[in-house]
Order: C-alpha cells, then sequence, then structure tokens
C-alpha cells in the first residue's frame, strides 16, 4: 500500500510542512528592521488541486498548485506561508470544511526572481 492512502478509517501522513509565521517589524538600535520568524512543523498529505479551485483561483490571478491536508485544525494557526519538500507556498485559501476535524491549506508555489 502506498503511503497517503486511507486503511480503514485512519489516514496515513506521508508528509511534514512547515507552517511559518512572521512577528511584527521591530528596529534594532542601528535602524535595521528586524522579524521575528516562527516555525511549525505538521503531518501533512499532499492532495491534488480540484480543476474548479484551480479556475476559480485563476480568475483572480492566482495558481494554486498544492493542497495539504492537516488532520487537526488546531495545528493551523493563519501561516500564511509554508515550506513543503523543500519547496515556499503561500497558503491562499483554508478549506474548514475538508473533513471532520482537518482542514485542507490550498497553495500557490512562489515565485523567486532571483535576487
Amino acid at each position: 500500500m502506498r503511503p497517503g492512502t486511507q486503511i480503514g478509517v485512519a489516514i496515513m501522513y506521508d508528509g511534514v510542512a512547515t507552517l511559518i509565521s512572521y512577528g511584527r517589524p521591530t528596529y534594532d538600535e542601528y535602524g535595521n528592521e528586524t522579524q521575528d520568524i516562527c516555525k511549525a512543523e505538521v503531518f501533512v498529505q499532499p492532495r491534488g488541486v480540484y480543476q474548479s479551485e484551480f479556475y476559480n483561483a485563476a480568475q483572480l490571478g492566482l495558481k494554486p498548485s498544492l493542497t495539504l491536508y492537516i488532520a487537526n485544525r488546531e495545528d493551523y494557526q493563519g501561516q500564511k506561508v509554508l515550506v513543503y519538500e523543500g519547496r515556499e507556498y503561500d497558503v491562499i485559501r483554508v478549506d474548514w470544511s475538508a473533513q471532520r476535524d482537518g482542514i485542507s491549506l490550498i497553495c500557490e508555489e512562489r515565485v523567486h526572481n532571483g535576487s
């Protein structure tokens, strides 16, 4: 049986994502802006992006590329950025009705301009 499949009632989580939140900017004694970064790792089950989700997001200029299911919605505290398999994503929508106590994070891969 492959990882991330359903076994009876339990779902296997074959991935780990790092949820990232940023604190309010502060300034040091030299006037340089600093910002606290808080990271939290959660187990996730990757899922595809539904065609309707992709179409609706495209109308807003967004390009969803990944959906991650988190079993316990208490693990998500409104973070807008995450890292999964070495790639950075913006959370563009949260589906709170995904399944029982879990949620789905619909994500768009961050594009870096090489600077």
